[in-house]
């Protein structure tokens, strides 16, 4: 089963003292972050992502190792995945028993050169979009992309030009979500998987139930 949750961190994002509520892994990334807006973002990221575990019973400091390509598994498990991205005020996070990749990326103006990294089917599927949605259709691959390439990918690094996402991945299905009119998600999971809507979460919500969870009796569950 898989389930996913994204983070609204827009409007009253989590405040800078929260931080000691990060598991250390993700504590470690934001002290090296130096731009408050990316601190900001790698917050709220790392706070969901403790919000998750600990929904499933996973305590936060499980250990964590990095992939080549520098993605995040469990380190001494091989029973539960994750996967977690975030952009703009928005954070979104996946666990499953399966493998998962998750992707959000805020559409914005780009030359579109860059879709020359993309398969050629994409490319031609691109190309044939109204000119006023090819931004948008061009960030519908690309998250859909970013999403495959960490579902996929273990210790092995792969070409953006190696899948069809648009069309259709063998063994592999997508679910796509708008948020807002500026960003767009993607989850890509195993085709016998059910996908159910993502659930939404306000900062004051997520860090209620950590402290509730902090503040329970050892033993308690």
């Amino acid at each position: 089963m898989t389930e996913v949750f994204i983070l609204n961190n827009g409007t009253d994002p989590v405040p800078e003292e929260q931080a000691v509520l990060l598991p250390r892994w993700r504590r470690r990334r934001l002290e090296r972050l130096r731009y408050a807006p990316a601190r900001e973002a790698s917050l709220g990221a790392g706070l969901l992502w403790r919000y998750v575990m600990e929904r499933h019973g996973i305590h936060a400091e499980e250990p964590v190792r990095f992939l080549q390509a520098g993605k995040p598994v469990f380190a001494q498990r091989d029973d539960l995945f994750f996967s977690l991205s975030h952009s703009g005020p928005y954070a979104m996070c996946a666990i499953s028993d399966r493998r998962v990749g998750v992707d959000v990326q805020q559409i914005k103006p780009i030359h579109m050169s860059v879709a020359r990294r993309f398969h050629f089917r994409e490319r031609d599927w691109l190309a044939e979009q109204p000119h006023d949605e090819q931004h948008r259709a061009f960030f519908q691959i690309w998250t859909r992309k970013e999403a495959w390439v960490k579902a996929v990918s273990q210790d092995q690094l792969l070409s953006m030009d190696q899948e069809d996402v648009i069309h259709g991945v063998p063994g592999w299905q997508f679910g796509e979500y708008a948020l807002g009119d500026e960003y767009l998600a993607a989850v890509c999971v195993r085709r016998e998987e059910k996908l159910e809507e993502p659930v939404i979460l306000e900062p004051e919500e997520m860090l209620s139930a950590i402290q509730a969870e902090r503040a329970m009796p050892v033993g308690v569950m």
